[in-house]
Parts: structure tokens; C-alpha cells; sequence
């Protein structure tokens, strides 16, 4: 028979904060140094309200949800959508680019990227499905150039935009638009 010791208001709170964090009561006896049983922290988490394992399970769900968004896109589990040719099509250009990328950084996922129908600059529709490069055909855009392809930095715009944009900063850029108004 195990004896277990008295517990102090401190290790009360500790309990409360661990399962709402999410953590098991298996995992809070330890972290206690069993000081008391799993059926007393149990009755400690109901008697506060806090459903421990209902937290956990939801912290996992989240866990598999960034996980999956990261490596599939925001329509994850969308399983028609995943299924689609356009889709393969994102994921073929994405798989390339990054197969091709080797000077600048490169750790981004395929879901920290937005694919566009148009170019957010020109409005031009974006042609995911062209054999060769054309204007309209998508490209990886460093926002900034003296950055890597990283997260926050990656914009999927028309080759044309991008040959526009190549390492112009922008009041480079409205430089040379407010030249080409004044004539």
C-alpha cells in the first residue's frame, strides 16, 4: 500500500496549471514525485472543473492540425481538393522550387504559402497549368530579395510582376513609375 504525503496549496495550483495545459494526470503524479495518486489528481482536476484528458485530446488535435497545414495547405483535409489537378499543380511547383533553391534559405512548408487564382500585383490570372514559363505563369517572389525563401517572405505572383519587381526596391520603383507618368 502505497503512503502518500500532504500536498501544499502550491502543488494545487501546479496541478490546475498542468491540466489546463493539457498535461496527463499519469504525467502530473511525476511531475509531483507521486506524492499522490493519479485517483487524487483526478478528483483535484474535477473538483476545479478542468477535464484533463478532454484538454489533452484537443491540444493533440491542434498538434495535427498545424502539422498537416504545414505539409498539405490550408484544405488539408479537404480530400477532393487534395485530389484536384490544380492542386497537384501547387504542390509540383512548390516541390520544384524548393528542389531548385540552393543559395538562398529555404524553410518554408507548401502551407505557409497562399497560391492566388491572379497575380496580386497585375491581376493577371495566374496559368498553373503552362509548360514553359510566360508572363502569367506563378512565381516564388522574395518580398525582400536580401532574404531567403522563409516564412513572411514568400509571395506567389506572375513571372512578368516578379521580372518587373526583380531587385528594384520600391522607391526605385516609384521612381521609375513617376518617370513613366510624366511623359
Amino acid at each position: 500500500m502505497h503512503h502518500f504525503q500532504k500536498i501544499t496549496d502550491q502543488d494545487y495550483e501546479n496541478i490546475k496549471t498542468w491540466a489546463l495545459e493539457g498535461v496527463g494526470l499519469t504525467e502530473i503524479t511525476k511531475r509531483l514525485n507521486n506524492k499522490i495518486s493519479k485517483q487524487r489528481v483526478q478528483q483535484i482536476t474535477e473538483k476545479a472543473g478542468i477535464d484533463c484528458f478532454a484538454i489533452k485530446q484537443e491540444k493533440r488535435q491542434k498538434e495535427l492540425n498545424d502539422r498537416m497545414f504545414k505539409k498539405w495547405g490550408a484544405k488539408w483535409n479537404d480530400k477532393e481538393w487534395r485530389k484536384s489537378d490544380i492542386y497537384a499543380r501547387m504542390r509540383e511547383k512548390f516541390r520544384s522550387k524548393k528542389a531548385r533553391t540552393y543559395k538562398a534559405e529555404f524553410n518554408i512548408e507548401f502551407g505557409d504559402i497562399e497560391f492566388p487564382t491572379h497575380c496580386p500585383i497585375l491581376g493577371i490570372e495566374l496559368d498553373y497549368y503552362a509548360d514553359s514559363m510566360q508572363d502569367n505563369s506563378p512565381s516564388f517572389d522574395r518580398v525582400n530579395p536580401s532574404k531567403g525563401y522563409i516564412k513572411g517572405n514568400v509571395a506567389v505572383i506572375s513571372m512578368r510582376a516578379n521580372r518587373i519587381k526583380n531587385n528594384g526596391t520600391a522607391e526605385e520603383h516609384e521612381k521609375i513609375a513617376a518617370f513613366m507618368r510624366s511623359y
